[in-house]
């Protein structure tokens, strides 16, 4: 089944921030564009790195574009380095003529450990026309991607929201 998002792009993005508190577990919920970039600074980089969500760029990703009221919050979360944060930036740099090669380099550096920075990096490699670099490390990158993956429909999911984010 063909991966369909929501149909419109949320309006405000929230940063969830658990409290300390003895009896039980509270969460504040900042919005990321009312909230002082600051502040929002500070607390990205007092989590940790694998708390950090970003769904909502891995569904809309023209949240991340430059225009985007948004963009200043990603570029914190790219400064932070979480994997998915950069495989959707490489791919945003790697789907602009000038910027090609910069994205090239920056899913580079994950796609060894993410699946759609693997896809994304061999498709790129081979579309603009540097296969023999895709050749070099094609068996490599794709016995990993199949480890990370581990089914066809797996793949194949993979492969369709890579060619969302493209899009």
């Amino acid at each position: 089944m063909p991966f369909l998002p929501p149909l419109k792009p949320p309006t405000e993005l929230y940063l969830g921030i658990q409290l300390p508190n003895p009896i039980s577990i509270l969460v504040n919920y900042l919005p990321v564009s009312q909230t002082p970039i600051e502040t929002l600074r500070n607390l990205v980089y007092t989590c940790d790195i694998n708390t950090l969500a970003i769904d909502e760029f891995m569904t809309w990703p023209t949240l991340l574009q430059p225009d985007s009221t948004f963009r200043p919050y990603f570029e914190l979360l790219l400064e932070r380095g979480p994997i998915p944060a950069v495989y959707l930036e490489g791919v945003r740099q790697a789907s602009n003529f000038v910027t090609v090669a910069q994205g090239l380099s920056l899913m580079t550096t994950v796609a060894l450990s993410d699946p759609f920075a693997c896809f994304a990096t061999g498709l790129f490699l081979t579309c603009t026309g540097n296969h023999l670099d895709f050749l070099l490390c094609e068996k490599f990158r794709s016995e990993k991607f199949w480890e990370m993956t581990l089914t066809l429909e797996a793949g194949h999911t993979v492969g369709e929201m890579v060619m969302y984010h493209i899009s």
